[in-house]
């Protein structure tokens, strides 16, 4: 009897022993800081908001997955206790919101709202490019329907793989006035499909209390179910999912931001400029951070190649002492790279240098945008306009359309529909409908004329359903 209870405690002592040196070597590297550097939750308030302050209303959301079938989940929205009326709104994608972050409690204490998922499952990560972007797409289209929003002030703001739906969202969508993408991933072909799992290799020759790239051992697993889900062949596919793809399809103001030292998403596929040629000497020799420049299609550009270079502006940023500080840099044109330089790639961080400190202000940026509103920041891009009729037809790689399953939610071909009409609608509210009937002949027009029938034939629906006649 004493032999078992001696070996039981052996196990429960190297159990704790091996819990507290894996905590240990976890924070000397991330410097106890490691899910806030990962998430990009954003620093800490001091004080927490009262259950008096805000109000929180689960809401179910339905979309229809990939393999045809009807999936349910909820999101969370957050409304000031005392506000009244259609206020602004955030929207947080993919990952849930850190209800006692300072941006969190500055947005609430603004008079905005705040959604989010509910609950954050590390599996959603595997259906990053699928299923995830149905059900993101798929609240925000709820948020739109919502009483108590001013569908006019609704920004989307996130980080990491919530910086990756953000982009997605700008791109595919109208009706945002504005995005911030803190470190996205911006090709989720190269991000996903093949530096994870070469990082994945690095750490299976690592020793067990001596990972060489804990942040990945961590987290990079999570995303490769998308490997078995899209066809390592199917380059149509990879591309519209991956946000380089639309980076010359968004409409209104984005404002994305990255750091030179990210070893969890490397810089290379936002841009090569200001990227360091070698790490800093934590990874293995010949181990690479850089995209590969033979990927098929335009999986091999970065998003500032295929963005319009007339409307982008980049900003370079070197922080002094390591420390980020002042207003969030942006500009009058559709798109802002912020990049800070915070040193090589290293293994010991994740999307940050561990020493550097602090942050920008992102609210003179949002707030000049809530006060603009939409009528003001969205332009009709030809890009945009042929994605959404595209999308009205039913064809669109991105967010592929169910028939014959149920037309009354979200992911079917009649939602598709419905969302695109009430899209176009706002912009011609704001505008007017010969406006957008001249940008969106224009941008047909660019077409190869065996498709141009179907585009200006899906359009003269929209216009019908809408009610609209032109002048």
């Amino acid at each position: 009897m004493k032999k078992p209870l001696y070996i039981l405690l052996c196990i429960v002592l190297f159990i704790g022993t091996l819990s507290i040196s894996i905590k240990n070597k976890m924070k000397n590297i991330f410097g106890g800081e490691l899910f806030q550097n990962f998430a990009l939750a954003g620093e800490a308030a001091e004080k927490p908001l009262g259950d008096d302050e805000v109000s929180k209303n689960i809401i179910d959301v339905k979309y229809i997955k990939e393999d045809g079938t009807i999936d349910t989940r909820q999101m969370i929205v957050y409304r000031p206790a005392d506000a009244e009326g259609d206020i602004p709104l955030i929207y947080i994608p993919h990952y849930a919101a850190e209800e006692n972050s300072k941006d969190f409690i500055g947005y609430i204490k603004k008079g905005w709202a705040v959604a989010s998922a509910y609950q954050f499952r590390s599996e959603y990560n595997g259906t990053l490019a699928t299923d995830d972007l149905v059900f993101n797409n798929a609240a925000l289209y709820t948020l739109r329907h919502m009483d108590g929003i001013d569908k006019e002030k609704i920004a989307l703001v996130g980080g990491s793989a919530g910086g990756y739906m953000t982009l997605m969202l700008s791109g595919l969508q109208m009706g945002s006035v504005c995005s911030l993408a803190n470190s996205a991933i911006a090709n989720s072909y190269f991000n996903a499909h093949e530096y994870f799992p070469a990082c994945d290799e690095v750490n299976r020759h690592s020793g067990l209390l001596n990972v060489t790239m804990p942040i990945q051992c961590l987290v990079s697993k999570s995303f490769q179910p998308a490997n078995k889900i899209i066809d390592d062949t199917d380059t149509a596919r990879w591309e519209a999912v991956s946000p380089v793809s639309l980076a010359n399809a968004i409409s209104s103001p984005l404002v994305m931001t990255h750091n030179t030292s990210d070893i969890l998403v490397p810089l290379d596929q936002v841009t090569h400029k200001h990227v360091y040629a070698h790490n800093d000497g934590t990874l293995p020799e010949g181990f690479d951070c850089h995209m590969a420049s033979d990927y098929p299609g335009i999986l091999s550009k970065t998003f500032e190649e295929e963005a319009d270079p007339d409307q982008l502006t980049m900003n370079y940023i070197q922080p002094e002492n390591m420390i980020v500080s002042g207003d969030l840099p942006y500009s009058d044109k559709r798109i802002t790279l912020d990049i800070i330089d915070d040193g090589a790639p290293t293994a010991k961080g994740s999307h940050a240098n561990p020493s550097l400190k602090g942050g920008f202000d992102s609210f003179p940026y949002l707030e000049e945008m809530m006060n603009k509103m939409l009528a003001q920041t969205e332009k009709a891009d030809k890009n945009k306009l042929i994605l959404l009729l595209e999308r009205y037809q039913g064809k669109s790689l991105a967010l592929p359309a169910h028939e014959n399953v149920d037309d009354t939610v979200y992911g079917s071909l009649a939602v598709y529909q419905q969302e695109i009409i009430d899209e176009l609608s706002t912009y011609m509210k704001n505008h007017s409908a010969e406006e957008l009937d001249t940008e969106i002949r224009n941008a047909v027009s660019t077409l190869a004329e065996s498709d141009q029938e179907a585009y200006l034939q899906a359009w003269s629906d929209i216009l019908a359903k809408s009610g609209i006649e032109l002048n």
